[in-house]
């Protein structure tokens, strides 16, 4: 009978999509896949890296796991993501729990990671992987009609609050030809959806071909038939082109969507952080691209609490958030992190004033909802749907991406994955209410 594997996945997209990859892999070794803990004869912890508390509930994770040892049928427990790679040999010393180690960089060699754990030799890989002309078998973990597809892999930027480049290493390209076959092997087994994801979308391609082309990947996409959305996340305002935004504008199957983690308002500040950007440079590209689709739908993230930010810097802040009325606002408090510039700095701002400030710019977005999101009242629009009730279906369209933003409420019921279309005839909080159209 073959081998029970187990996968918690923590953190990011990036890093669900690794955990898909492996759990491929291993159901293509012949391991056994199961969604019970209790049951798993391995369990893979994926962890996440990215701030304090996020560590902290990866190591609690994996702790946690191994107590099936006892009350379970663990054999080994594996530890892989940014957390394996952020701190290597540390971790393998400290957590004797853990029967073998993979890293962000080598996490294509899970089988062996595995069948060396069930072996007891305890293997460790922390190299760095290419991104082209891997195997890539995928075991989906999202519903079968939404997929992450990730296009780079690292990150080149320089912002002094973020590890990510230290655990991921520099930026490198997927080339087209690997995306588009891993897009059109996705669309063929029922996804709708594909979610583009990158630690920075929008130069995609700069690395193999000389300079982003962010754009000819969206034409190639827009040809695959039976795909409804393409859905774009993590952009910078510093490569969003005329070219991009008439590519968006242009291809019916480009969800006039876009996610642009901004970080700040402040050009003292964000200079301090390191954001390779200047204020009035994104206020002219938010107005170019609401003047070229004046129905995209904006998503944001902003951090209050950085070293040195002042009262005056997070008005400016909440003022920004005011005028420029984003759909969907995330708020973030700092969290110091070691190996960064911005570690430096110390952390002191108090966390009861970190708080503060993140409640106080959360209220003046959520006073703004309604107005921002009561704009698509009337508009007909295609949405999937993914819960079916006795009188009311949950779905979701191009203006929420899943799992951070609303939902949409439709009259009736449906069948989940079915792509419908609906009017929108009101608004509650961050969800849309529709109607279906005939």
């Amino acid at each position: 009978m073959a081998t029970r594997v187990g996968m918690v996945s923590l953190g990011c997209p990036k890093n669900r999509v690794d955990s898909e990859v492996m759990l491929g892999l291993l159901e293509q070794a012949g391991y056994q896949l199961t969604p019970d803990a209790q049951d798993a004869e391995v369990l893979i912890v994926n962890t996440c890296g990215f701030i304090t508390a996020a560590k902290q509930e990866s190591i609690d994770t994996i702790l946690e796991m191994n107590q099936y040892r006892e009350s379970g049928q663990l054999r080994a427990l594996v530890m892989a993501g940014c957390l394996s790679q952020r701190y290597q040999q540390n971790l393998w010393d400290d957590l004797p729990e853990v029967d073998a180690m993979v890293g962000t960089g080598e996490f294509h060699r899970i089988v062996e990671a595995v069948d060396g754990a069930l072996e007891g030799v305890r293997p460790s890989f922390w190299g760095e992987m290419p991104v082209s002309g891997m195997p890539n078998p995928r075991r989906l973990t999202t519903p079968s009609y939404t997929a992450y597809l990730k296009i780079a892999e690292g990150c080149d930027h320089a912002c002094s609050f973020c590890a990510i480049p230290g655990m991921r290493g520099g930026y490198r390209s997927r080339p087209l030809g690997d995306v588009v076959a891993e897009a059109k092997r996705l669309v063929q087994s029922g996804v709708r959806e594909l979610i583009l994801i990158a630690q920075d979308s929008t130069i995609w391609g700069h690395d193999l071909y000389g300079q982003p082309q962010l754009p000819r990947l969206l034409y190639a996409l827009q040809e695959i038939p039976d795909l409804v959305f393409v859905r774009i996340m993590y952009s910078y305002p510093t490569q969003i082109t005329p070219e991009l935004v008439r590519a968006m504008r242009d291809l019916p199957v480009i969800a006039p969507y876009l996610d642009m983690p901004l970080q700040h308002a402040d050009p003292d500040l964000l200079k301090h952080m390191g954001r390779p950007f200047r204020r009035d440079k994104t206020d002219r590209v938010l107005g170019m691209i609401r003047d070229a689709i004046p129905d995209i739908t904006l998503r944001t993230t902003f951090i209050v609490g950085f070293p040195g930010e002042t009262e005056e810097q997070f008005d400016s802040l909440v003022d920004f958030i005011g005028t420029m009325r984003f759909d969907h606002v995330g708020i973030f408090t700092y969290s110091p992190e070691e190996g960064t510039r911005a570690e430096g700095l110390g952390d002191p701002i108090p966390d009861a004033v970190k708080e503060r400030r993140r409640r106080q710019a959360m209220l003046v977005q959520r006073k703004l909802v309604g107005t921002v999101r009561g704009r698509h009242i009337g508009k007909v629009m295609p949405v999937i749907v993914e819960e079916v009730g006795d009188t009311v279906s949950v779905a979701r369209g191009a203006t929420d991406a899943p799992g951070i933003d609303g939902v949409t409420y439709v009259q009736g019921q449906f069948s989940v994955g079915q792509v419908i279309p609906v009017r929108v005839i009101g608004v509650r909080e961050y969800d849309l209410l529709a109607e279906p159209q005939k």
